[in-house]
């Protein structure tokens, strides 16, 4: 994974290349075409349904990988997430953020 910093919009965004090696395996495993998971593999997030269609997961089974459960004897989740686009009052919806965790399971 290379990762490359550039703006949108004046906001600096966390590019990240991925293998083609990644992205044959899951044109192969999803049926999605190369260009649509190029760019849902580009920032360092995804949303909820992005990483249901890129790991065959159920939407219900990430929301559960990202509640607070005791692993290793220490709190913590399965996939970390995070509220990029906060709003008054609202935290908006929840992304998965691109890390370790999250990529174990695009691997699959």
């Amino acid at each position: 994974m290379e990762e490359k910093v550039g703006l949108i919009k004046g906001v600096e965004c966390k590019f990240v290349k991925t293998d083609i090696e990644i992205i044959d395996s899951l044109v192969a495993r999803t049926g999605m075409g190369a260009e649509m998971i190029r760019v849902m593999m580009r920032y360092n997030m995804f949303t909820i349904n992005q990483f249901s269609d890129l790991t065959g997961l159920s939407v219900s089974h990430i929301l559960n990988k990202t509640r607070p459960s005791v692993i290793d004897g220490v709190v913590g989740t399965e996939l970390d997430f995070c509220f990029p686009f906060q709003d008054q009052g609202n935290p908006g919806p929840k992304f998965i953020v691109r890390n370790d965790k999250s990529e174990k399971y695009i691997k699959l």
